[in-house]
């Protein structure tokens, strides 16, 4: 079944901008059944922290392609919730990461992750490999 839409973990922009054949044709796929992406602003954030300034325009291209979605209050107290609940016994979940799941459970559509092992969370669910 393929998701109305589809909040990206950086992970996954990642490998967009490297056009891993696997991740673009999936891509593609989705964005022909009309799959909306949605990326948040720690995603634009991560991406840009490692991106060079010669790849700024293909970043900008391929978030043009999506919808971007600000955080609000209500995701980030959800995003500390998770934190709260899951950090002592998930060691290496980053901040970013609670704040991504916060997004897919606000937005109530899948996380696309290569990172399955990040999101123990029982309330979302995640879409990818």
């Amino acid at each position: 079944m393929t998701p109305e839409r589809l909040v990206l973990d950086t992970n996954i922009v990642i490998d967009l901008l490297k056009k891993v054949p696997s991740v673009v044709e999936r891509f593609l796929v989705l964005l022909e059944a009309q799959t909306r992406f949605l990326v948040c602003p720690v995603v634009v954030a991560e991406v840009y922290a490692g991106a060079f300034k010669r790849e700024h325009k293909d970043v900008e291209a391929l978030f043009d392609l999506c919808q971007r979605v600000d955080l609000d209050i209500h995701t980030g107290r959800l995003a500390g919730l998770y934190a709260n609940q899951y950090a002592k016994a998930f060691q290496g979940i980053s901040l970013e990461d609670y704040l991504l799941a916060a997004t897919a459970r606000t937005h109530r559509c899948p996380l696309w992750t290569h990172n399955r092992k990040h999101y123990p969370m029982h309330d979302i669910e995640l879409y990818g490999t």
